[in-house]
């Protein structure tokens, strides 16, 4: 089993964001590919695609905006989830796991 840990910026890209969005778009891609390539194998291949997670990458601004408006899920909430489809039986595939905060819009985010 693969699985690869993405972005909802492949299905919801936030403004300025171009390259990053790029490499999640080539990244769902690659997932979907080898998910193809894999089935013959006996191999699946899935991928992850979190929505805010709190990170030190981020500004103090940057969270305390996100935070009243979107809210974070946690690295290990993201953890959970690939534990999740890694913990799957081996006949079921999951191609895609969407994980987010509660609060935070999928569509129509900025």
């Amino acid at each position: 089993r693969i699985i690869n840990v993405g972005s909802i910026s492949a299905f919801s890209p936030r403004p300025g964001s171009a390259p990053y969005t790029a490499s999640k778009y080539a990244l769902n891609g690659l997932t979907q590919s080898l998910a193809l390539d894999g089935r013959s194998h006996g191999i699946s291949v899935g991928a992850v695609h979190p929505g805010n997670v709190i990170s030190e990458l981020l500004s103090d601004e940057e969270v305390e905006r996100r935070r009243s408006s979107e809210g974070f899920i946690s690295a290990d909430d993201v953890a959970a989830s690939v534990l999740l489809m890694a913990s799957m039986p081996a006949s079921t595939s999951v191609l895609e796991l969407v994980v987010l905060p509660t609060t935070q819009p999928l569509v129509g985010r900025g």
